[in-house]
């Protein structure tokens, strides 16, 4: 009987595969979120009445080693975690220190001096007022002589 599940053995077509899709994936998504899986630190991002607000997950983290940075369009959190060592022979691992860095395209154009940040058991919530919405206007032609 033959086998319907295709087996690899993890050989030299899967590692030029993965490197293919990597190339695509950094060349026509570099802008969007990260999400599942690798992504850090995890943000959430909520489009409320009058702002966009970001809720993200820094734990263990002070928060003077970390930097919010806005432009109209674009969120950069970048910062570093120290990890604490614990006593005696590690014997698991699954927490993980060192820098970070994320940035990604809003939907929508923010009012950047007017971004507001604070951090509150291990999350850091940033608060981005959207531009209010273009308005268009008759524009009256002059005539000139």
């Amino acid at each position: 009987m033959r086998d319907l599940i295709r087996r690899t053995n993890g050989g030299e077509v899967d590692r030029i595969r993965s490197g293919i899709d990597q190339v695509f994936a950094d060349a026509f998504f570099r802008n969007w979120p990260l999400s599942g899986q690798g992504a850090f630190p995890p943000v959430d991002l909520y489009n409320t009445e009058g702002s966009l607000v970001a809720l993200v997950s820094l734990p263990g983290a002070d928060i003077n080693d970390v930097e919010v940075t806005a432009n109209n369009d674009t969120l950069s959190i970048q910062g570093e975690i120290k990890a604490e060592t614990g006593e005696g022979e590690l014997l698991w691992q699954e927490r993980t220190g060192g820098k970070f860095y994320r940035s990604f395209k809003l939907p929508l154009p923010i009012k950047t001096d007017q971004v507001d940040a604070s951090f509150k058991a291990g999350v850091l919530r940033i608060e981005m007022p959207k531009v209010d919405e273009l308005k268009s206007r008759a524009i009256k032609i002059k005539e000139t002589k």
